[in-house]
């Protein structure tokens, strides 16, 4: 009689044990997931901090190519405009390695001209955010500060930096049509170079001062999301396992 009891006994705790152990399995397998996720988005943050970086660098000297036009507007020649890219240069270009190198030969109409109209586009990655996001994974992450500091980075932050890039294709793209029609006035070939020599007006150093004003906003926005960025790098290296923090600090 004790054996027919003790058996079902027996056979009922050993399933409630297994169900727990594969329970118990299952959960550490879900966090090592989860964490696994944590540190490649934490790998692909380190990037565009690198990214925005090299990014502020080009803003950087773009608004002060800007500025040097403006302030020596009536007098400012090509040479100048030249010298002041080669010290403080953004035209830039990608090796077969995808190393950034900088431009400083220049002829006089497309190099010229786009040292009056260059934007800069902003292309950080956020492949494996948008992954976390659309799989819910985001969600999972219990720590509320990094979630809400990796959420305002691809939301308030990012969409400011965008914003502001957006504002500067279209001052960009004035200053071309600018470029445009002053040059459509000529019945010979000339250059944009010798267009702005002979054309300068204050249409264009109207531009040139919108220019100014939205590159610095841009500035401030590209610091703030760095911020962001670093913050977010910080945390993770603090509570998961084996981040990547290579070259992350400013």
């Amino acid at each position: 009689m004790r054996k027919l009891i003790a058996e079902p006994i027996f056979i009922f705790f050993s399933v409630l044990a297994s169900l727990w152990v594969d329970g118990y399995t299952d959960e550490i397998k879900e966090k090592d997931e989860l964490n696994d996720s944590i540190i490649t988005l934490s790998n692909e943050i380190s990037k565009n901090i690198e990214y925005t970086k090299e990014h502020i660098y080009q803003v950087k000297n773009l608004k002060y190519m800007t500025d040097v036009i403006y302030d020596d507007y009536s007098k400012i020649t090509l040479d100048k405009l030249k010298t002041t890219h080669d010290n403080n240069p953004f035209f830039h270009n990608f090796d077969i390695n995808g190393k950034i190198t900088y431009v400083k030969q220049y002829d006089e109409d497309g190099s010229i001209m786009w040292m009056f109209r260059g934007f800069l586009a902003w292309e950080p990655a956020d492949i494996f955010f948008k992954s976390m996001l659309n799989s819910g994974r985001l969600l999972e992450i219990e720590n509320d500060k990094l979630r809400t500091e990796i959420e305002s980075i691809y939301t308030k932050h990012e969409e400011r930096v965008n914003g502001l890039t957006n504002f500067t294709k279209i001052n960009s793209d004035e200053i071309g049509n600018w470029f445009q029609k002053k040059r459509s006035k000529y019945n010979a070939d000339i250059n944009f170079g010798d267009v702005f020599i002979k054309e300068r007006d204050q249409e264009l150093k109207n531009l040139l001062k919108d220019k100014k004003a939205t590159l610095g906003g841009r500035l401030v926005n590209l610091e703030f999301y760095l911020q962001s960025l670093q913050n977010v790098v910080s945390i993770i290296s603090n509570d998961y396992k084996t981040v990547n923090l290579h070259k992350t600090q400013a």
